[in-house]
């Protein structure tokens, strides 16, 4: 609690202000025509702390010509800073175009400097808790024309004064409305429990009234405070919102690239509210062509030769829950009705108005889109398709991915213009996990049959190009009996292979550890099978030199070098020197091989049979494995032995590239009913021109032990915010 010599100071202010006339915060100031507004520095004597405490206080344009009261945000800098790194950050600039554009309503932001005190762990009498309220911010908000009510106050800081505004918001919840942190340094015990943010975080009552905004970059080395706070919120319940950006560090350059997101959470409320669009008529019926509603220079693509086209799809963050979005929302956005989800980069919005296309939505820098979409995953954008990177994800259309759809009725398709897509380039590959036709599944397919089994998936499998399961199970014309001694329990029956026939399978990995259950001839004779129906197979073969031996797959001039090996045995599941098995993952192989396979190849996809654990996240030897690998030159690595799936990383490789890891599909095939073992992604590589543009994740659940479908809308949001949060933050 402040000392009680100034809390009547601190007192007297607000029932001074009190009785002053409000005005709600508004928009747009009318009438206003200055382009900037204006940064002052000024300074108190501290009586408290015996210092001189300077800041700076943004006021918008036409402050002085107004009579209005503005919102106020107290904005702390981090260690070894000063009053001046907010303004060095950009924040002038950013608030003055978000006030011209309405981007941002008309604002006070207060900017001061904490000298030593604020860099002390003081928490009584001097302290810069005590300083601020009783003294910087009864001057400041009888200074300027500010709002002094709480849904109109708000603090926010970088590292160290991220600290100081949780410590302050939380002790002080009637004050401020919201708070931000912005790589916030937290560790507990660098305070007293009744100050110690990490700590109020259990135990302060009213959080719940606050807004609370936590971010970082993914290098932070705040990290650890940073997650903690997240979790102990988490734990009570306490809603808040945690993003964690792909790249960034502890410093300038970070901070720099999110001062207008950071701007737009602390004034999200004090917005006046846009009306919500009148929805439109449905004016595309399906005999009547879309080039009809849209302008002559936009025409949809018409079926070309080769069906290339200039192509914008519509993208989410990778994290985001959202994976499917309806024609007719794109339809009504191509004429220009607004949808609030909505944002564009400046490129986007620029190529559509060469293209005269009008599509209502803010705008934000290019390189500032990836960012905006991974803080606020119910956003998506319109993106070309020659830009998609494995960080961005594709939304479907009505369920179906848009190129599955006829794009002639597709509204961000266009033709007469130099295009961006040409389908001959492209490769998809369609990577699933655990199938195992044995024990209760083998009883599931011997009762309903196989056409039962596949046809809640077929569709989907077959629309790739390549589509690849994990079978982990040989199959045995005496099955369940053996033939030899078993050296384990699994086997499969050979008039189940025909499940194999009707989803069209390419490619079989044979890293399973129970290939060689029922002994070498088994495991010959389904190698056979396989040749012999053109499967392809990975991993495994009749010696090590053939299990070591990589898939190459040349398709539309793409390259891609398939690896795949066990880590874990058992013993005589392994290939030896002239035994049947699998490929160990030998470190002295893999680190000859993977950099030949990078140098040779485009694309490098390394799927291993993994230590198997009931988790939904990776062992830590795990993660080191597996970005052992992509350090490599494996541009993708898959868990193929997860019975539950596991999380994903985007891990940058030491040797300078990017690397997709997901370290546990989970079972497509296999009879282990359990919430997390019955569900299951499978990931779509989208391979263009020698590069892995995006991923698409297929969520499913397996029906009845034997027959796995895919997931309904509220299945897959359960499923995904399960599994996102469940990656801690991504």
């Amino acid at each position: 609690m402040l000392k009680s010599i100034h809390v009547p100071i601190l007192i007297v202010f607000l029932l001074t202000l009190a009785f002053l006339p409000f005005a709600q915060p508004v928009r747009t100031q009318s009438g206003c025509d200055q382009p900037a507004g204006q940064m002052t520095r000024s300074s108190l004597r501290s009586t408290i702390s015996q210092t001189t405490i300077w800041y700076t206080v943004y006021t918008p344009p036409c402050y002085e010509s107004s009579t209005i009261l503005y919102p106020v945000l107290y904005l702390m800098h981090g260690s070894n800073e000063d009053d001046g790194q907010w303004g060095r950050l950009g924040i002038q600039t950013i608030l003055d175009e978000g006030i011209a554009t309405a981007a941002l309503p008309p604002m006070i932001v207060v900017m001061p400097f904490g000298e030593w005190i604020a860099n002390q762990n003081q928490f009584e009498y001097v302290s810069w808790e005590n300083v601020f309220l009783s003294e910087l911010l009864p001057q400041v908000e009888a200074q300027y024309r500010i709002d002094p009510r709480r849904e109109t106050r708000a603090i926010g800081g970088i590292s160290r004064g991220g600290f100081w505004a949780f410590e302050i918001a939380f002790r002080h919840t009637d004050l401020f409305s919201s708070v931000g942190g912005h790589s916030a340094f937290f560790a507990e015990g660098n305070a007293p429990p009744d100050y110690d943010p990490v700590r109020l975080a259990l135990n302060a009552p009213n959080l719940e009234t606050l807004r609370i905004w936590l971010d970082r970059g993914r290098d932070d080395y705040a990290q650890p405070g940073l997650d903690m706070m997240h979790e102990r919120l988490t734990s009570r319940n306490i809603p808040h919102d945690y993003t964690i950006y792909p790249e960034g560090q502890h410093n300038n350059a970070y901070w720099r690239q999110h001062v207008a997101e950071y701007l737009r959470f602390y004034a999200a409320t004090w917005l006046t509210p846009t009306p919500e669009p009148t929805p439109l008529p449905i004016i595309f019926a399906t005999n009547t062509p879309i080039a009809q509603a849209l302008p002559p220079t936009a025409t949809p693509a018409a079926q070309t030769e080769d069906g290339s086209r200039f192509l914008l799809l519509p993208v989410v963050a990778f994290p985001s829950l959202q994976s499917s979005i309806s024609l007719e929302t794109l339809q009504t956005v191509a004429i220009g009705q607004p949808h609030s989800q909505l944002v564009l980069d400046e490129t986007t919005a620029a190529r559509l108005a060469e293209l005269g296309v009008t599509v209502n939505a803010p705008t934000v820098p290019d390189d500032a889109l990836l960012n905006t979409l991974w803080r606020d995953r119910k956003l998506y954008t319109l993106l070309g398709f020659d830009r998609l990177t494995p960080r961005y994800r594709v939304l479907n259309i009505d369920g179906l991915h848009p190129l599955d759809h006829n794009l002639d009725t597709y509204p961000f398709a266009f033709r007469n213009t130099t295009p961006n897509f040409h389908p001959q380039r492209l490769t998809r590959l369609l990577l699933s996990g655990v199938t195992a036709l044995t024990r209760r599944t083998r009883q599931a397919l011997d009762e309903n049959g196989v056409e039962w089994a596949a046809e809640g998936i077929r569709a989907y499998v077959e629309r790739p190009d390549f589509f690849h399961t994990s079978n982990e199970v040989s199959f045995s014309p005496s099955c369940p009996q053996a033939d030899e001694p078993p050296l384990g329990e699994f086997c499969s029956k050979e008039s189940h292979f025909e499940l194999f026939d009707r989803l069209n399978l390419d490619i079989v990995e044979l890293t399973g550890n129970h290939n060689v259950d029922y002994g070498k001839n088994a495991y010959l004779n389904t190698l056979s099978w396989y040749q012999n129906r053109g499967i392809l197979t990975v991993g495994g073969g009749d010696t090590l030199a053939a299990a070591r031996t990589p898939l190459i797959l040349t398709h539309h001039d793409n390259s891609i070098a398939m690896l795949a090996c066990n880590w874990v045995g058992p013993y005589y599941a392994l290939a030896g020197e002239a035994a049947p098995g699998a490929a160990y993952c030998d470190w002295d192989w893999l680190k000859a091989t993977l950099p030949q396979l990078a140098a040779d190849y485009d694309l490098v996809i390394v799927t291993t049979q993994y230590l198997e654990v009931e988790d939904y996240r990776p062992l830590p030897k795990q993660v080191s494995d597996f970005q052992g690998l992509a350090d490599l030159g494996a541009d993708i690595v898959v868990g193929t032995q997860a019975h539950k799936p596991q999380t994903f990383e985007f891990y940058n490789a030491r040797n300078g590239t990017s690397a997709f890891l997901h370290y546990g599909l989970g079972n497509l095939f296999f009879d282990q009913p359990f919430w997390g073992n019955s569900r299951f992604f499978m990931d779509e590589l989208f391979i263009y021109e020698g590069r892995l543009l995006t991923v698409g994740l297929f969520t499913g659940i397996i029906d009845d032990l034997a027959r796995p479908r895919p997931m309904t809308d509220d299945e897959q949001v359960n499923f995904l915010a399960f599994m996102f949060n469940t990656q801690g933050g991504m």
